[in-house]
């Protein structure tokens, strides 16, 4: 069985069916007849989201590919998505040394998870359900996990790690200039930079942020940093989260020196031990050619069904005229905004291709309104200049020649998404 990938299925006191009961016994016995490798054993943990699960499977990957033993922990939702939707029991088989593993994330599986409720959610399931539950996984595995590199948004695996003595190197996948911005909220709230008033000037300079003092403007900051009160549970649950990001061993951060150099040099004196292995798209793909000259490179992680029909009409458009415009695999927009957008996009001239979900579709019924039918205008407009998808091969499309812009939900830019390219290049084209 060296060469067999295994699949565990969730170490939880949780009723089963019986299928999942039988499948489960049968891939523990699989496991048992492993050979023993001394090669050391890490334990991945992401946090169960799409932005955070694609970079971190790249980052195991490469470890893999490197002769580490590598355990990949998903959350059960994440992961028979995963299964339904990639290719990633066959793509992983061929490293013996690497298993997923799977656990609850206190989320009902009939959950939309979209939106800030979803968001809300997610952490209190990960800290009342997951992590007892990732503890009891520690103690009992075998081989023991020599290492933790979890999600630098998950507390909890660092307070675990401590507790049993497991060293803990913590992933960040937003940018430097993002987490620097995250890590200097308090600062913020105590300059009375934040909360941002209603009616207030959004390019007003935030200076409590070392580094960014002549250029981060209110516009510039998330969407949950403009809570009115700074009480809020998602800011204080950011914030408190980052702040932890400095009691690991370490931090990665998918990003590379010449982009982000001058912000992480101000980093480094709060976080001394920072490992920039960025971008990894780049590295998995030029390290999977090398030893394979056969291979295309990285496959999809998607948790959705993509449609690479775009792919098509962006072979037909002109180098660099189209913004490509996606809010990511959690952002629930009203029809008014959804209106907003799309009547933009087809005033201004420009070519677009849009990745609108079929939650967030207005004639569906999306965000909080009732099923509308679209005004001929954007009908027309959209099938003149523009293209419309309910999910897209993000990494090929912003790849692609034609792609000039990104528009997205935030400025937080994974590198691991965007085809190895820079965020101001990724730009230029709405600056």
């Amino acid at each position: 069985m060296a060469n067999k990938m295994v699949l565990l299925f969730p170490y939880f006191n949780h009723k089963a069916s019986r299928r999942n009961q039988i499948l489960q016994k049968k891939m523990e016995q699989e496991q048992q007849q492993q050979p023993h490798t001394s090669s050391s054993h890490v334990l991945i943990f992401p946090l169960p989201a799409q932005g955070h699960v694609n970079s971190m499977l790249k980052l195991a990957e490469l470890l893999a590919h490197a002769g580490l033993k590598v355990t990949f922990l998903n959350s059960h939702f994440i992961h028979q998505q995963l299964l339904h939707h990639t290719d990633i029991l066959s793509r992983f088989a061929k490293y013996a040394g690497f298993q997923f593993k799977t656990i609850l994330d206190g989320v009902p599986d009939d959950h939309p998870r979209v939106g800030s409720d979803f968001v809300r959610k997610l952490f209190d399931g990960l800290e009342l359900i997951t992590k007892p539950l990732f503890k009891e996984m520690l103690v009992n595995s075998k081989p023991k996990v020599d290492c933790i590199i979890g999600d630098g948004v998950l507390g909890l695996a660092l307070d675990i790690a401590d507790e049993l003595g497991i060293p803990i190197i913590q992933f960040r996948t937003i940018s430097a200039c993002s987490l620097w911005a995250y890590f200097a909220i308090p600062d913020m709230i105590h300059a009375g930079e934040l909360p941002i008033k209603g009616n207030e000037d959004m390019d007003r300079l935030i200076t409590s942020v070392p580094g960014m003092e002549a250029f981060l403007r209110c516009r510039d900051l998330p969407s949950f940093c403009r809570a009115s009160d700074t009480k809020n549970s998602i800011l204080q649950q950011i914030a408190q989260e980052t702040r932890k990001n400095s009691e690991a061993r370490g931090l990665l951060l998918n990003t590379f020196e010449d982009l982000e150099g001058p912000i992480l040099s101000h980093m480094r004196t709060k976080f001394p031990k920072i490992y920039t292995i960025g971008p990894l798209n780049l590295h998995l793909k030029t390290r999977l050619f090398k030893s394979d000259q056969t291979s295309s490179g990285p496959s999809s992680n998607n948790f959705r069904k993509v449609d690479r029909s775009c792919l098509s009409w962006l072979d037909k458009q002109q180098k660099g005229s189209v913004v490509y415009v996606s809010f990511g695999s959690l952002a629930v927009l009203s029809r008014e905004q959804v209106f907003e957008f799309w009547f933009g996009l087809v005033n201004s001239g420009k070519r677009f291709l849009w990745v609108l979900r079929p939650d967030n579709m207005p004639e569906n019924g999306g965000g909080d309104d009732k099923g509308v039918s679209i005004p001929i205008e954007l009908i027309e407009g959209t099938q003149k200049r523009g293209y419309r998808v309910s999910w897209a091969p993000q990494e090929e499309v912003l790849a692609h020649e034609a792609v000039g812009g990104f528009l997205t939900q935030r400025m937080e830019f994974n590198i691991g998404e965007c085809g190895g390219r820079s965020a101001y290049d990724l730009l230029a084209l709405l600056c």
